[in-house]
């Protein structure tokens, strides 16, 4: 029960930040990875918690929940950024003007 109220607040800050802060579509996939990050931390960190002190209110479901939004995440992280650094690799690979004589 614990876990799933820090799921929502984890989110909340996400999308109170999202709507505050306004980040160019852009940077969708960082995002994402940051939100299930966090979520996956919280989560461990929880279960890690009740598994030390014999705590029975959290089990194991929102941890594996967590670990599969972040496998999720992941590739589309991934493929954002390896489009990055393709698209930093052809403007540094542009000549400039000045420098051909």
């Amino acid at each position: 029960m614990l876990a799933s109220w820090v799921w929502v607040l984890v989110t909340m800050f996400f999308l109170l930040g999202i709507k505050l802060y306004r980040p160019p579509k852009s940077t969708l996939p960082s995002l994402l990875m940051a939100w299930s990050s966090s979520l996956f931390i919280v989560s461990l960190v929880l279960f890690l918690d009740g598994l030390f002190l014999g705590s029975t209110v959290l089990s194991w479901e929102p941890m594996v929940l967590s670990l599969g939004v972040l496998v999720f995440c992941l590739p589309l992280y991934c493929r954002y950024r390896q489009l990055k650094t393709s698209q930093e690799k052809r403007v540094i690979k542009v000549p400039r003007p000045g420098l051909l004589k």
